[in-house]
């Protein structure tokens, strides 16, 4: 077993974001935004455990929360900038800790492959 530290700033960023937009479903008393809180907040706990169903699920739901977010940024609304930081840091760490994992797995592979010739 590979032995790695988990991405620990998409944890936190992903608790944080979801935390935020939990506030946002109290303040507007909204379902939907209820449901993208509490994803954001299983996300950051899978991530955390390094479980890989979530990275692969919180990686894809970044990617089109900082597409949708830029897109807002371009129409005019600043605040969709610390959203677009935000899911810009965590793709950052994903993708990150993706490429560690896979160097750290085909170096084991070539490994494997030397003490079996």
């Amino acid at each position: 077993m590979l032995n790695l530290k988990p991405p620990k700033l998409a944890t936190y960023l992903l608790t944080i974001n979801g935390i935020l937009i939990l506030g946002y479903a109290y303040y507007w008393s909204s379902v939907v935004y209820l449901f993208f809180g509490l994803l954001n907040l299983i996300l950051a706990y899978g991530v955390g455990v390094e479980n890989r169903t979530a990275i692969k699920v919180a990686l894809i739901y970044i990617a089109i929360n900082l597409f949708i977010a830029i897109f807002y940024l371009i129409s005019g609304n600043i605040y969709s900038a610390v959203d677009a930081a935000i899911s810009f840091f965590i793709m950052h760490d994903i993708l990150s800790y993706i490429e560690m994992v896979y160097k750290q797995e085909k170096e084991a592979e070539e490994r494997e492959k030397a003490e079996g010739d």
